[in-house]
């Protein structure tokens, strides 16, 4: 029997052999002299097909298109190719290329062209042709790459000029919350400008409150020419982010260790903040600390603002006007016999601020916002002539420092109530006019963008709102929507406002989708708030799932993105397809109570049901992660209306004791009805934050960790607010089953926040990785390759503190060589997991720019 079975398995590896065939990959050309952008291009297009082939291209530089027939991609922009656009048979199609366009041709059926008109338009190209040809989703957050390999790469049939609708498409992600920009480090800052940039958007823009308690921001200083040195502050005032013992915004201060369920572990810091803001937490206490803070975030946001300009990203920061002048520096001011209030005092602040930035970061525009209440008050004409001389000093300053940038306008409105396009009346043509949409993007589009014209105008949608914050907030449609009114009224920017990111990925992907291509959408906005989205969601379930269930889950995605059309007299409230969990109590993201029962309330999310019985049916390592992620994301916001609806049950019965005779009744009423429901809500909290650890990928997310902890449930006291009451007829303490415990219960997880995937040349790799563990962690190893190489090195991370670690691989030793990797922990259990979880299969992998 013995020969029989050898013979047998030697012909299974002939035909198995004789029947595998490697992907057949293109060579990448690029021209000599290249511009680093098409040189990132076609690097971007080898990173890309390797990862969705395990084959890895050769990049080939030339001065001449080969006449060979080999398999190829050429990257190139129209001033390359112009001794061969006659030969090639493209000139016509390259004159209609506009500034950031790309055009896809296939020369015959084994080559293709990527040309842009200038090379930010070449490397948009190729993102288009990774994104669309390889199914490759990308995210502010991070990529979506498929578990299943492509078996051939097609490069025939492809003959379209791509050009944007609108000049400016960007993000605002707005300072002052946890779940935003507060606590982004310089290594966030340059994963997500890299995606922003794979996702064919231009522009990012910082909101800076001036003043406040204690809520001055270090984004942007506020003094005199004489208080700074080439860029380096010399005089300033306390200015903070926020940070988990800052207490404002509705965030009570607490310390990260006493944070419940194990989320502590996620903290190296019981004061956490950003990384600039460590040592001057909650801020800083004298002057020189005041300094450092300022020019540390200055060096932050040249780092960040430089890598984005090598991006083709404009950069904008900006404060509120009239300008706001801290406390510190009308003092000052004063002192040195100045008139805080007189015109050619602001002027020169003005002057002082712009020389600053002109030495510390690089930036395109300074924004200058009208005040909040513009959306809500009347405005009265004092107030109005205030802001028109502000801005005359603001125009007069920039003109005579010439500091590189430009001025523009944003606010919650685009002018004032007695007459939205002011501000086109009296300002410079060059200057561009934007406003976030009202109602925290419930209110479309402003109608009066359409009454102002030659010049640059910028809408800016809230791709979610505040009041909602610690919610899912599907807004796909209504992106669409607000971008198809934008471009109906000449509007030449669409930005989108935000805080978090992961969690708002299919609005992000629709608002970008939405700058470049709106074939086949309805034109009558008027009547509904939302676009169909449909076929938004297929693709986007595809690259996020798998195609196995794409359409399913794209008619559950779309049935929930959206809503009502809102009607603010109507009394109704802003509500939601998919129901919303929280809203505006003295701060963001407040659970919602409800004195509906639950088995009402608990229909909304019945669809949670139909994607579990769907969960088995997802294929491969990244497509059940993903999926589970939004799986458990839902699961936490049912939680959290039931939680809602358990604490609007407790309010109401608690307010009926005092309708009982006797203590007797009330006992009574509080040991059968009202303890069992704080019991039930406790439990309830438990499997609600059980739910959200599992979803926890990003910065955001602890950011909503730090709301339940420091708003809801210490600022509001939502799960204690009772527990008096309750306690007076129990002696005086609760069971133990109604407390929350600080261990975590959860499955061993690797989380890290800043996915670079985009080095700059001697630039070192910084990751930083935080834990979930039951048990006590034993090590935690960094292994690492050249790109497609073979042999791995090891490289252990540094412990900092509690489940938080660190490692660096320097330049030097990265020697400008593309790199793969991936992390292995293990925990004294012996418990092994890896990140990414199909970690040797499809490895993070990292590019030198």
């Amino acid at each position: 029997m013995k020969p029989k079975t050898t013979l047998a398995f030697a012909l299974i590896i002939i035909l198995f052999w004789s029947c595998k065939k490697d992907v057949e990959t293109p060579v990448i050309y690029h021209f000599q002299n290249a511009h680093a952008n098409e040189q990132l291009a076609a690097k971007e297009l080898r990173r890309y097909i390797y990862l969705r082939t395990d084959e890895l291209p050769e990049i080939r530089e030339v001065s001449k298109l080969p006449d060979d027939d080999q398999k190829a991609i050429i990257v190139a922009t129209a001033e390359d190719l112009k001794n061969l656009e006659a030969n090639l048979g493209v000139t016509d199609s390259l004159g209609k290329l506009k500034n950031d366009g790309f055009y896809l041709r296939s020369l015959n059926s084994s080559r293709l062209l990527i040309a842009g008109k200038k090379a930010i338009g070449t490397l948009y190209g190729a993102y288009h042709f990774i994104e669309h040809s390889l199914g490759v989703g990308f995210y502010l957050h991070g990529d979506a790459l498929p578990d299943e390999k492509l078996q051939q790469i097609t490069l025939s049939g492809f003959d379209k000029i791509h050009n944007p609708l609108f000049r400016t498409r960007g993000i605002l992600p707005f300072h002052d919350f946890p779940e935003g920009p507060d606590w982004w480090s310089v290594e966030q800052y340059k994963a997500i400008l890299a995606q922003l940039t794979k996702m064919k958007m231009n522009f990012v823009g910082l909101h800076t409150y001036p003043e406040g308690g204690p809520n001055a921001e270090p984004t942007v200083w506020i003094g005199q020419s004489e208080d700074h040195e080439e860029g380096e502050v010399q005089y300033s005032y306390p200015s903070s982010y926020q940070s988990t013992i800052r207490g404002n915004w509705g965030y009570a201060t607490k310390l990260t260790k006493n944070y419940h369920f194990g989320a502590h572990q996620l903290f190296e810091r019981d004061s956490f903040s950003s990384p600039v803001m460590n040592g001057y937490i909650p801020y800083p206490e004298n002057q020189k600390e005041s300094n450092e803070l300022f020019n540390k975030t200055g060096s932050m946001f040249n780092e960040a603002f430089s890598f984005a300009h090598d991006l083709g990203i404009k950069t904008c920061v900006g404060t509120e006007t009239p300008l706001t002048i801290p406390e510190a520096v009308k003092e000052r001011l004063k002192r040195q016999g100045k008139d805080p209030s007189d015109p050619n005092t602001i002027k020169n602040l003005y002057k002082g601020m712009f020389e600053r930035i002109q030495h510390a970061y690089p930036a395109d525009y300074y924004w200058l916002w009208t005040d909040e209440g513009w959306t809500w008050n009347q405005v009265e004409q004092q107030q109005i002539e205030s802001v028109k001389q502000d801005l005359n000093m603001a125009l007069e300053a920039i003109k005579e420092v010439n500091p590189g940038f430009r001025l523009a306008t944003c606010g919650w409105v685009l002018g004032p109530p007695q007459d939205r396009t002011l501000f086109d009346k009296i300002l410079p043509k060059s200057i561009p006019l934007s406003c976030i949409n009202r109602e925290v993007g419930f209110t479309p589009v402003d109608t009066n963008f359409a009454k102002i014209h030659d010049r640059p105008k910028w809408a800016i949608p809230w791709l979610e709102d505040d009041p909602a914050m610690i919610s899912p907030q599907l807004w796909a449609g209504r992106m669409r929507n607000d971008a198809l009114d934008a471009r109906e009224y000449g509007c030449t920017g669409l930005i989108g406002i935000h805080w978090r990111t992961k969690i708002l990925s299919p609005n992000i992907a629709a608002l970008a989708d939405a700058a470049w291509n709106q074939r086949g959408w309805e034109g009558d906005t008027r009547t509904k708030r939302d676009q169909p989205v449909n076929d938004f969601y297929r693709k986007w379930a595809t690259r996020q799932f798998g195609a196995q269930m794409a359409n399913e889950l794209a008619d559950i995605f779309a049935g929930l993105d959206g809503g009502p059309l809102y009607n603010r007299n109507s009394g109704e409230g802003r509500s939601a397809h998919l129901y919303r969990t929280s809203t505006w109590i003295n701060g963001p993201g407040a659970i919602k109570k409800t004195g509906k029962p639950w088995k009402a309330v608990q229909k909304n999310f019945t669809f949670i049901d139909t994607l579990e019985g769907y969960r088995s049916k997802i294929k491969g390592v990244n497509n059940r992660a993903r999926f589970d992620y939004w799986l458990n994301t839902f699961r936490f916001a049912r939680e959290t209306a039931h939680l809602g609806c358990l604490l609007g049950k407790m309010d109401s019965l608690v307010n009926d004791l005092s309708k009982l005779k006797n203590d007797a009744a009330r006992k009574s009423k509080v040991e059968e009805s009202i303890l069992p429901r704080r019991i039930e809500a406790a439990k309830t909290w438990e499997k609600m934050y059980e739910y959200l650890l599992k979803t926890v990928n990003t910065n955001g997310t602890m950011g909503t960790i730090a709301n339940l902890e420091q708003h809801n449930l210490k600022e509001l006291n939502m799960l204690s607010q009772n527990d008096s009451i309750i306690k007076t007829f129990l002696d005086g303490k609760l069971p133990d089953e109604a407390t929350l415990s600080h261990n975590y219960q959860g499955p061993f997880r690797i989380i890290v926040p800043a996915k670079r995937s985009l080095l700059e040349k001697n630039e070192d790799f910084n990751l930083k990785v935080r834990m979930l563990s039951q048990r006590p962690i034993n090590k935690v190893e960094l292994y690492w390759k050249p790109l497609g190489g073979e042999e791995y090195r090891t490289k252990s991370f540094q412990h900092l503190n509690r489940n938080v670690y660190k490692t660096t691989i320097n330049s030097n030793t990265i020697n400008q060589q593309d790199f793969e990797y991936y992390i292995k922990a293990s925990e004294q259990s012996g418990e092994v997991i890896y990140f990414p979880a199909n970690a040797e299969k499809i490895n993070q992998t990292v590019l030198i720019n």
